[in-house]
């Protein structure tokens, strides 16, 4: 961050004197603020190309790319909508990533806009950029199609939902458990004494470890090391009695389950379940059921209905995991369904949903187990747990009365993200 504000200085410096000389320094800032884009450091990419930008301010590519950081740094996407406005105007027919000398964005700006637009509630302006978009692509796109789709749905779905707000009480989990920094994915032990979760370090996220003693969480342990990761393995779940743990690690080709014991007051190196449940293909998010014999989890491996379905696997007699089952239609949807919670001994089930009904993005669904088998229509959790953004971690406590989610609250908080937990009334 340091360089990049050094280069921001200097370039407001030289103003519009700047000369041919000074394009290769340029070039090297312009690099800088690619990787940390593709990286997904959008804080960290930001003032790179706010440097070019005041000395290219015609140049929609960067606004394109301004736009995106601030539709990815929380406290601040409504900032990205006059510069994904202004790279939607006119993107190129012939676009060429990865350059500065591209002057125009892609066309992938004017999605970008219509979901800038979305998460901060313009919904009408939403829905014309998305039509916008969903122009511009070929008819066999039905993957895209579907998704945008649902999106310009999400829009029409979102006053309805608005309209019926669900009431609960939100309670800080305290300065012990949120700092400064961004804290994320709580999971909690069915017996509610320990609590997993991550932070955002410098350079990796964290995995966290905290006790509830005598009623107060104890200050929280970086468990990461123990568990042998290198901050790219997310939390899932914590068995009944906290002492297992389930991750995901996604290495940019696939991802995959793993788990880890908690014994003699360490977490063990975290292992990779079996073929049984792990693929070349994507598994994401796990959950094990409060007796232990049932796990259900996310999936892309073929044969299900789009995206990312449910799974569930069960332990048979001689404790291996069996084959795992599609959940079904009710559940799944053609775009992603994920981060199962199953409670309730099976009966109750919380997850993420990109194609129910929404108000865009992912949010937050439970469903119950019929007497026939069958999982009841999911049913959204509602405003304003659920937002017009992305809600993909929601935790159930207490036979689902309760939850622990991260939230980010203006003028309360430690940090940008912080963790809570709410009560429904």
């Amino acid at each position: 961050m340091r360089r990049a504000v050094i280069f921001l200085i200097l370039i407001l410096s030289a103003g519009k004197t700047l000369q041919a000389q000074d394009v290769p320094r340029m070039q090297d800032a312009f690099f800088e603020a690619e990787y940390f884009l593709l990286s997904g450091d959008y804080a960290d990419a930001l003032p790179y190309y706010q440097g070019i930008y005041s000395v290219m301010p015609d140049n929609t590519n960067i606004a394109y790319r301004i736009g995106l950081c601030y539709l990815n740094i929380e406290g601040k996407k409504n900032l990205a909508i006059e510069y994904l406005e202004k790279a939607a105007v006119n993107p190129a027919s012939k676009y060429r990533e990865g350059l500065l000398r591209q002057k125009q964005a892609p066309y992938d700006a004017i999605f970008f806009l219509g979901d800038a637009y979305r998460v901060n509630y313009m919904f009408e302006k939403a829905k014309d950029a998305y039509t916008r978009y969903r122009s511009t692509l070929l008819p066999d796109d039905t993957e895209n199609i579907t998704f945008i789709d649902q999106q310009i749905a999400a829009c029409n779905n979102a006053p309805s939902i608005m309209a019926e707000p669900v009431k609960f009480s939100v309670v800080s989990l305290g300065n012990k458990i949120n700092d400064s920094k961004d804290n994320f994915f709580p999971v909690i032990s069915g017996d509610g004494n320990s609590l997993v979760y991550m932070t955002s370090m410098k350079f990796y996220d964290a995995i966290m470890f905290s006790k509830k003693i005598r009623g107060e969480w104890a200050p929280p342990i970086n468990i990461t090391s123990e568990l042998q990761s290198d901050g790219d393995q997310y939390v899932s779940c914590l068995s009944v009695k906290g002492d297992v743990l389930f991750l995901s690690k996604d290495d940019d080709v696939n991802s995959d389950i793993w788990t880890s014991r908690f014994t003699g007051g360490t977490w063990e190196n975290a292992t990779k379940m079996k073929k049984e449940i792990n693929t070349k293909y994507w598994e994401t998010h796990a959950y094990i059921s409060e007796d232990g014999t049932t796990l259900i989890f996310a999936s892309d491996r073929p044969g299900g209905f789009g995206g990312l379905d449910l799974y569930i696997s069960r332990l048979n007699d001689i404790g291996e995991w069996g084959t795992p089952v599609n959940i079904g239609p009710e559940i799944n949807t053609p775009l992603n369904d994920d981060r199962p919670f199953l409670i309730d001994n099976g009966k109750k089930l919380y997850f993420a949903s990109q194609g129910q009904y929404n108000m865009g993005g992912y949010d937050i669904f439970k469903s119950e187990l019929q007497s026939n088998g069958l999982w009841s229509k999911p049913e959204n959790l509602g405003y304003p747990l659920n937002t017009p953004d992305d809600n993909i971690f929601f935790c159930p406590a207490e036979n689902g009365k309760e939850g622990y989610i991260s939230l980010t609250r203006e003028n309360e908080g430690e940090g940008k993200d912080d963790i809570y937990r709410i009560r429904f009334r």
